[in-house]
């Protein structure tokens, strides 16, 4: 399996550790060969680098290899997976492209003619392509001539104990992530300044990496010093904690695959207000377990966090709802099993 390091903060990576959090490792002859382990911005000598060692433990491993197990995602990603699928190919292992780029249909569609070509030539001959939901399993279909052997296999989340989140006297609204455009931030920011006033029991926190100077300064535009955390990036026990701190999750994304921080989002018994994009809809569902408005809509936004700041009982219902969703369509069980049985079945 080749990928970004497991050691990253990337979705890609908390895929993997939730897989063996569950006992992939322990149900096959599992080796991961991390492509890059640097998240930072540049650094291309130090990438190119880490990229050349894992095609040489790739190239020494490859003759007692069953499957070729790539993570890819766009821009860089892609390109350092090129030379692991053909490799593979070339020694008749089977391999599987598993995708997780939220903005990868527009790096199809921006590239040029070898670009678009390689893409759909790889997914065509990979073994298998694993696609994160539903919409993105269409849109592959869409370009390539020749369907490939797609398989959806959702995200999940790892299970865990939750606070009783009844009579509470703050709410806190939650978005953790890489702070930015693309994911809604300042279309959050707007919104929540909207409600603010109304509502001086809401909180904001905005735990992540990316943008972080300028969501501050966002922040001092509208007023909001005192009402907006930003802690920068937490994991582990302050992770924890913060979940268990928040009333309501929200991302606003403009694009996704199928995002993780929803999925834990759902696994920490939370209600999710998000956007009808990649395969949120099929983890969020409008009216059930959370809400969605159009991705830019700052009053439909604003509106939908105000309905669960005001209603605790709406929020522990839709928390509820979505917790047993979780557990019926991404139980992180029945995932693992059935990436087992797809690898299983494809050295067969």
């Amino acid at each position: 399996m080749m990928g970004l390091g497991l050691g990253t903060t990337t979705g890609i990576a908390t895929v993997v550790r939730n897989w063996i959090s569950a006992g992939y490792d322990e149900r096959v002859e599992f080796h991961f060969i991390s492509t890059n382990d640097s998240q930072v911005p540049g650094q291309r000598l130090r990438k190119f680098g880490e990229c050349l060692r894992a095609y040489l433990r790739l190239i020494a491993r490859a003759p007692r290899v069953d499957v070729v197990h790539l993570h890819m995602a766009m821009y860089g990603s892609f390109w350092r997976k090129q030379f692991p699928f053909y490799w593979a190919r070339l020694w008749r292992c089977k391999t599987i492209v598993h995708l997780h780029g939220s903005e990868f249909k527009q790096f199809y569609a921006d590239g040029g003619r070898l670009r678009r070509w390689l893409i759909r030539n790889m997914f065509s001959k990979a073994s298998a392509s694993i696609m994160l939901s539903e919409q993105w399993r269409d849109w592959l279909n869409s370009i390539c001539t020749r369907p490939p052997n797609v398989e959806i296999v959702y995200n999940t989340a790892p299970r865990r104990d939750n606070p009783d989140r009844s009579g509470r006297q703050q709410v806190l609204i939650t978005l953790m992530g890489r702070l930015g455009k693309r994911k809604g931030t300042y279309d959050l920011l707007d919104a929540f300044a909207q409600l603010a006033d109304q509502h001086p029991a809401a909180q904001l926190c905005l735990p992540g990496d990316g943008e972080l100077d300028a969501v501050r300064q966002r922040v001092a535009e509208l007023g909001l010093e005192g009402r907006v955390e930003i802690p920068g990036w937490v994991s582990g026990d302050a992770q924890a904690q913060l979940w268990n701190r928040t009333d309501v999750y929200t991302l606003p994304s403009y694009n996704e695959g199928l995002p993780g921080s929803v999925l834990e989002a759902m696994s920490a018994g939370l209600p999710c207000v998000s956007t009808p994009v990649g395969g949120i809809p099929e983890a969020v569902v409008d009216g059930e377990t959370g809400f969605l408005v159009e991705a830019g809509d700052v009053d439909g936004l604003a509106a939908a966090l105000q309905k669960l700041v005001v209603d605790e009982e709406l929020r522990l219902r839709m928390g509820a709802a979505g917790l047993e969703l979780l557990e019926r369509k991404f139980n992180i069980d029945t995932i693992v099993s059935q990436v087992v049985a797809l690898q299983e079945g494809l050295r067969d």
